[in-house]
């Protein structure tokens, strides 16, 4: 610390005394000057090595917070769904409504053209590419629109897609 001290402190410390010297400051007034400088600069200095020592204090908050986490962590709130649930998903080839606007999946932002094939939540209604949910639901639970939770408990024996019912 001493070398850092002194590697990062005179620079500042002969720079101020050079710049009081040539303004035709007395030499007690830039030893003054000087000493005021050094004391904020170790300081400084100081406060900075504290702030990387971590307390006692710290350390046994974070252990009791690790603790508690470590108990019994909920598998399932870090993970999507899994693969029987994701593949439990109704799946069908996109017909475009005459008249319709265009969709768009929300995954990847690509338009959905007629006869991909297409996956639509049954809580919330959004559509998607197959394989874009697919991917999102592996990581996530809930729809990347509105954030219903997508519940493969819940899905539907039949859908309502178009007009036209179709089954699973």
């Amino acid at each position: 610390m001493p070398f850092k001290l002194a590697v990062v402190a005179l620079p500042p410390l002969c720079i101020t005394c050079i710049v009081l010297r040539i303004a035709g400051v007395p030499w007690d007034a830039t030893a003054c000057v000087a000493a005021v400088v050094l004391v904020f600069l170790v300081v400084i200095g100081l406060c900075d090595r504290l702030r990387h020592i971590p307390s006692p204090w710290l350390q046994q908050q974070l252990a009791a917070s690790s603790d508690e986490s470590m108990a019994a962590p909920p598998q399932e709130a870090a993970l999507g769904l899994g693969a029987s649930a994701i593949a439990d998903l109704p799946a069908y080839k996109y017909n475009k409504v005459s008249g319709g606007g265009t969709e768009e999946c929300s995954v990847c932002l690509g338009e959905i053209n007629q006869k991909e094939t297409v996956i639509r939540l049954p809580a919330c209604t959004h559509l998607f590419h197959e394989g874009c949910i697919h991917v999102w639901l592996r990581s996530h639970r809930t729809c990347p629109v509105c954030r219903t939770p997508v519940d493969a408990v819940a899905v539907p024996v039949s859908v309502e897609i178009d007009g036209r019912t179709q089954g699973n």
